[in-house]
């Protein structure tokens, strides 16, 4: 996530911890037990609420060193693990032992995670300085191998989206506008452009059959297959990640006027608004299984498609692209929620120690819920938590001291990279 785009989501936390959620990030330290006690409300429901205690077993499977500051999420594929550091190197290891297998040096900083498609790895490389060009650098994901290479000179570059064949990288500026900038449609094999088009500084993307890009004032949809402009909208203040879509509607959050946090659908054909929802504010949002999750002063869910409100918690929340597993949402916030997909039945909570200020929930694996943290004192992304995904049960907490990176994940294990430039994989 560019360091842009991160403040963003950094105030969208910080929002969501004054309307009685939390946060959104996170020594190598022993795991922690949880006490627990239960709560039986009016209607009879029992709910379990844990809090965090301290035990000792690591989580650690692995650890490699790369030499320089982790600052972004490593990326797997499984078998292979990527790894961008401070310096500009790339480094491959393996996702078993973490043995190194190839090192790419860009000799200048690298922009954001590598993305991975097929056999090939991408990254973004140049300094984040004035008048600094960006470039996308293909590497081949068994060799480290440089397949081609693009730079368009424009100031800066983020991947907005990729499929099979084709990569989307957006130009941007320090000059924020909606208009101005290029979407570049890129051919995955070589690098050649099959189109471009016009958009504003861009705040991340989503590609379906439609790349769908946020800018600061309008929202851009194009046809990923012609580069046809479809339609674009006008966006006042979008919040950051919350775009997500369906065949027939495309849903966010923005601020309009003196409305924060105002759920909007609009037609993904069209661009027409076709509804909203402002009765509180709104902050995140998931889509999972044809249903929309909403999180924010209450926790929600919502019929994309005809903004039907399916059910509605008087829990708040910070629910930003959250697992859902086995009919249950798991939200984030001052706490970690478990709720019913079926009613919204808060089913458990466990919340971490007064040293963490917000929790969000990254990813489920088997049996465990892995979840990212955040606190307002420096390193701010310090501790990573493990929790039984049935009872809430804490089983370890993690931290090396330093900062961390957000959490990434295969189907077997998770990863965190450091300052201190070490990489960990946690399970």
């Amino acid at each position: 996530m560019p360091s842009s785009h991160r403040r963003r989501f950094l105030r969208a936390c910080a929002a969501a911890v004054g309307l009685g959620t939390a946060g959104c990030l996170g020594s190598e330290v022993p795991a922690e037990t949880t006490t627990e006690t239960e709560t039986r409300t009016e209607t009879g429901t029992e709910t379990t609420a844990r809090t965090q205690t301290t035990q000792p077993d690591s989580p650690v499977v692995w650890r490699q060193t790369v030499g320089s500051e982790i600052t972004t999420p490593p990326t797997s594929t499984g078998e292979s693990l990527y790894v961008g550091t401070k310096s500009g190197s790339l480094e491959s290891l393996h996702t078993t032992d973490g043995s190194k297998q190839w090192s790419y040096d860009a000799d200048t900083e690298l922009r954001g995670s590598p993305v991975h498609v097929g056999e090939t790895v991408f990254v973004i490389v140049g300094k984040n300085d004035l008048f600094e060009n960006h470039g996308v650098v293909a590497l081949n994901a068994e060799t480290g191998t440089v397949e081609w290479t693009f730079s368009p000179e424009a100031w800066w570059l983020e991947i907005l989206g990729v499929t099979e064949d084709v990569l989307y990288v957006g130009t941007e500026d320090d000059a924020i506008e909606e208009a101005g900038q290029t979407l570049y449609a890129l051919s995955v094999a070589d690098g050649a452009e099959r189109w471009s088009g016009e958009i504003g500084d861009p705040s991340g993307g989503l590609t379906t059959e439609t790349i769908y890009v946020p800018t600061y004032g309008r929202l851009y949809a194009y046809d990923t297959a012609t580069g046809e402009q479809r339609w674009t909208a006008a966006v006042e203040d979008y919040s950051y990640q919350t775009i997500v879509a369906t065949d027939e509607t495309v849903c966010f959050v923005a601020d309009e006027g003196d409305t924060r946090g105002k759920l909007i659908a609009l037609d993904s054909e069209t661009g027409v608004e076709t509804w909203s929802h402002d009765d509180w504010v709104a902050t995140s949002t998931t889509l999972d299984s044809g249903t929309l999750y909403v999180g924010g002063q209450h926790i929600a869910a919502f019929d994309p498609e005809s903004g039907e409100q399916q059910w509605q918690a008087d829990e708040s929340g910070f629910v930003p692209r959250v697992p859902v597993q086995d009919d249950v949402l798991f939200a984030g916030g001052g706490t970690v929620r478990a709720f019913d997909t079926e009613g919204g039945t808060l089913s458990w909570t466990w919340s971490p120690n007064e040293g963490v200020e917000g929790v969000v929930p990254s990813v489920t694996i088997g049996d465990s819920l892995y979840v990212d943290s955040w606190r307002r004192d420096d390193p701010r992304n310090r501790f990573k938590f493990a929790l039984d995904v049935t009872a809430g049960e804490q089983q370890w907490a993690f931290e090396d001291g330093t900062q961390l990176t957000d959490l990434s994940a295969d189907s077997t294990q998770t990863y965190v990279g450091s300052a201190k430039g070490t990489v960990y994989s946690l399970q």
